[in-house]
C-alpha cells in the first residue's frame, strides 16, 4: 500500500496533544528526577507504573476487540501459556537472568521501533518521506549510543543485574567495541545529513510535526550520555506515555464512527480519557497489589509478560495496514 494524497493535517491529533504526549512529555519526568533526587525512588515507580498501564493496553486491544482476537485466535491463546512455560523454565534452571537481559535488550528496540513507526505515521501524513532514510537517523544514533555507552558507562553497567551478565562476557572486548562505536558515530553523522537534504528537497512541503518529533527522539538519546539511569528511565516514561495517547487516539477515531455499537472500545470512545483513566485506575490497583503480596513474583510476572506486549504490539501496529491507518486519516492507494 502507498499513500495516495497528502492530508491536511500534518499531525497525529493535534499539535498541543502531539507535543505533550508524543514528543516532549518526558521532560517533565526527566526535570523531576534532576530537581528531586531524594524522591528518585518515588519517582521511578511513577515511571514503572506508568509503563506497567501501558504494557495492558495492549492486552485489552487483543482480548478486549472481537475482530483483532479473531484474526490471531490461537497464537492469542497459546502465546500466554507458552510465555508461563519459558518463563517457569528459565526459573528452574536458575538462568532468569538471561530472561531478564533479553527483556532489558529488546524493550530499547521496542521502543526505538515505536518511534520509528510513528515518524512513518507522520511522513504518510505528510505525504513524502523515505523509510529507510528515517529508519537510518533514528535507529543510527541508537546504535552509536550503544555501543559508546557500553564503553563510557561500564562501571554503571555491572551495577545492574542485566548489564553485569552482559559485561561478563564482552567485558575483555572494550577496545573493539570502542572502535565499532565510532563507525557507528560516522554512520549515524551520514544518515543525518542524508536526511536534512530529502528534508531540504521536500522544503515546499516540509512537515513541521514530523521533524519536531524527530528532533525530540534525537534529544532523548542524548539523556543517556548525561546519564545512562536517567536515560533508560526517561527512555521508558516516553515510550509508556507515548503509545497510551496511540492507543487512545485509535480507539477514539476508530470506534467514534460507528454510534450504534454498544462494544467496549464504541462506549469507550465516546468519552476516551474518561474510560482510559479508569482502565488505568485499575491496573495500577493490580499493580500495587501486586507488589504488596510478593514483589518477586510480580517482577517474574512484569518481565515474563512484557514479551507478550513486545510480540503482540508487532503484530497490530502495521501502519501500512489500512485498518492502523485509516483511523489516523492516512489514505491509501487501492491495488
Amino acid at each position: 500500500m502507498s499513500t495516495a494524497t497528502k492530508p491536511s493535517n500534518p499531525w497525529i491529533r493535534n499539535p498541543t496533544s502531539d507535543l505533550i504526549f508524543f514528543s516532549f512529555g518526558w521532560i517533565l519526568i526527566f526535570l523531576l528526577l534532576l530537581l528531586f533526587k531524594q524522591h528518585m525512588t518515588l519517582l521511578i515507580l511513577i515511571v514503572l507504573i506508568t509503563i506497567y498501564v501501558h504494557r495492558h493496553y495492549t492486552f485489552a486491544l487483543v482480548y478486549g476487540q472481537k475482530e483483532e482476537f479473531e484474526k490471531n485466535k490461537r497464537t492469542y491463546i497459546f502465546l500466554p501459556i507458552l510465555a508461563v512455560l519459558v518463563t517457569f523454565t528459565f526459573l528452574y534452571l536458575n538462568i532468569f537472568t538471561v530472561l531478564v537481559t533479553i527483556s532489558v535488550v529488546w524493550t530499547m528496540y521496542h521502543s526505538v521501533a515505536q518511534k520509528f513507526g510513528i515518524t512513518r505515521i507522520y511522513s504518510r501524513k505528510a505525504g513524502y518521506g523515505i523509510p529507510w532514510i528515517e529508519k537510518g537517523i533514528i535507529y543510527s544514533w541508537f546504535i552509536y549510543l550503544f555501543f559508546a555507552i557500553a564503553v563510557k558507562e561500564q562501571g554503571t553497567l555491572v551495577g545492574y543485574q542485566a548489564g553485569n551478565f552482559v559485561m561478563g562476557y564482552v567485558g575483555d572486548y572494550m577496545p573493539y567495541i570502542q572502535k565499532a562505536s565510532y563507525v557507528f558515530l560516522a554512520v549515524a553523522i551520514i544518515f543525518t545529513l542524508i536526511y536534512i537534504y530529502e528534508e531540504f528537497k521536500n522544503r515546499h512541503r516540509i512537515s513541521i510535526a514530523k521533524n519536531i518529533f524527530v528532533f525530540s527522539i534525537l534529544l532523548l538519546y542524548a539523556i543517556f550520555v548525561y546519564s545512562l539511569l536517567l536515560g533508560y528511565i526517561v527512555f521508558a516514561f516516553s515510550h509508556a506515555i507515548e503509545y497510551i495517547a496511540f492507543v487512545n487516539i485509535f480507539v477514539s477515531s476508530k470506534y467514534s464512527r460507528n454510534k450504534e455499537s454498544q462494544s467496549y472500545f464504541a462506549k469507550a470512545s465516546r468519552k476516551p480519557w474518561v474510560y482510559s483513566s479508569l482502565f488505568s485506575l485499575g491496573i495500577i490497583a493490580l499493580c500495587l497489589i501486586g507488589r504488596k503480596l510478593d514483589i518477586s513474583a510480580f517482577e517474574i510476572y512484569i518481565v515474563g509478560s512484557s514479551f507478550l506486549h513486545y510480540i503482540y504490539d508487532g503484530m497490530i501496529w502495521k501502519v501500512r495496514k489500512p485498518e492502523v491507518g485509516q483511523p489516523f486519516n492516512l489514505k491509501y492507494a487501492s491495488t
